[in-house]
């Protein structure tokens, strides 16, 4: 026969539950936003997160690890809370856009490279070669007018006969 109180009497503070989730919650939102701009692809660095931290935060309960039901859901509940808020914030305010969408840098353009840019993206011309082959089907910097990398991490190549 179950404990019905054990479960649902949560064991720390509810508190300290909703404090450890924000903490780790940011903490991971700044590294994959700031560190892995080209490892996101299509995929929004952000919903990943959101869903492996609630996999994470709900599978005590569903395994009858933890104590208690209560402190799963409200971290849960925590995860989806700062999601929303920083979706939100960043699509109310313009100032903060940058929380949720990495500016494009422009690689290419005007018959050069743009190497600060390219340092930031962590791209090597060979790289970018590889990019413009598979994007564009070129292998010839003279025939492309830009190369961005978009905020998704994705690589937009724009020919010259297209600009």
């Amino acid at each position: 026969m179950p404990d019905w109180s054990a479960m649902f009497t949560p064991e720390l503070s509810l508190f300290e539950v909703i404090a450890r989730g924000t903490i780790m919650y940011l903490f991971l939102f700044a590294v994959m936003r700031f560190l892995l701009k080209r490892e996101g692809g299509q995929v929004n660095i952000a919903d990943i997160l959101v869903v492996v931290a609630v996999v994470d935060g709900a599978q005590p309960a569903f395994s009858g690890d933890a104590q208690s039901i209560t402190e799963s859901a409200v971290f849960v509940l925590t995860i989806l809370f700062w999601s929303w808020l920083l979706n939100w914030a960043s699509f109310r305010f313009e100032r903060l856009k940058f929380l949720t969408a990495a500016p494009p840098l422009t690689l290419f353009e005007n018959g050069k490279l743009n190497r600060q840019n390219m340092r930031k993206a962590l791209m090597s011309q060979e790289e970018l070669m590889q990019q413009v082959r598979e994007e564009g089907g070129l292998d010839d910097l003279k025939q492309i007018d830009r190369i961005t990398m978009e905020g998704d991490g994705e690589v937009t190549v724009i020919k010259k006969e297209d600009a």
